[in-house]
């Protein structure tokens, strides 16, 4: 299923964060795929503080690679994609990290 950008900007909005779709990324990963890497190539894996049913993963305080800036990573399953956001303002929710 093809999603608009409006519905994926609205989507993020209900789950508390100001965004664009310029600021997210998109991968073919499944959420759980995307748990298995983060735990074995990531710099500092973080904690995962969300996880249900519908495909939400919010992972706190991770370091993918050396050097860059923890952040809050927020994961949405859209079916047959993901759309993925590095949040590096966490108090506002609304500063986005350029590269994962």
């Amino acid at each position: 299923m093809i999603f608009p950008d409006s519905y994926i900007v609205d989507h993020f909005a209900r789950l508390g964060y100001a965004v664009d779709c310029d600021q997210l990324a998109f991968t073919l990963e499944t959420v759980d795929d995307f748990i298995e890497a983060r735990d074995q190539r990531w710099h500092r894996p973080g904690h995962i503080a969300r996880r249900d049913h519908s495909g939400l993963l919010v992972i706190e305080d991770a370091q993918p690679q050396a050097l860059q800036p923890t952040r809050d990573i927020v994961v949405v399953s859209l079916g047959d994609a993901r759309v993925v956001m590095g949040v590096l303002d966490r108090a506002g929710r609304n500063r986005f990290a350029h590269t994962m």
